[in-house]
């Protein structure tokens, strides 16, 4: 009897962790359209996301496409209209890492004159 009474709470105790992980995991934001299916590599090195921007969105495609596409996938975009220097982050928050997708360009006239992409990686 008292076999039974440990092993019903050891099971209780695995489900209730096994519940926990599982709504943890749903917690997490995922990565934007534009940067899913990427290699899990981070930094400098790892120019995926780079490369998949520029063929995306080439120099002299149009800039308000892009600005569009950026903010339905809930990128957060700053600009500075001056220069037409502009920025886009997204972040998805894991349960000790934090990952990051930012996009940088220029615009004139309308078309991107320039534009480059990382993705960064920050874990406790």
């Amino acid at each position: 009897m008292e076999h039974y009474r440990y092993s019903s709470r050891r099971s209780s105790a695995l489900l209730i962790g096994v519940a926990l992980l599982v709504l943890l995991s749903a917690c997490s934001d995922r990565a934007p359209p534009l940067g899913r299916g990427l290699p899990e590599t981070f930094g400098p090195t790892a120019p995926y996301f780079d490369t998949r921007l520029k063929e995306r969105f080439p120099v002299g495609s149009d800039a308000t496409r892009l600005l569009t596409e950026l903010r339905n996938e809930g990128f957060a975009v700053k600009g500075d209209r001056e220069p037409n220097q502009f920025s886009a982050r997204y972040q998805a928050h894991g349960l000790v890492c934090k990952k990051s997708w930012t996009v940088y360009w220029t615009a004139e006239q309308g078309k991107i004159a320039a534009i480059s992409g990382s993705h960064n990686q920050a874990c406790l």
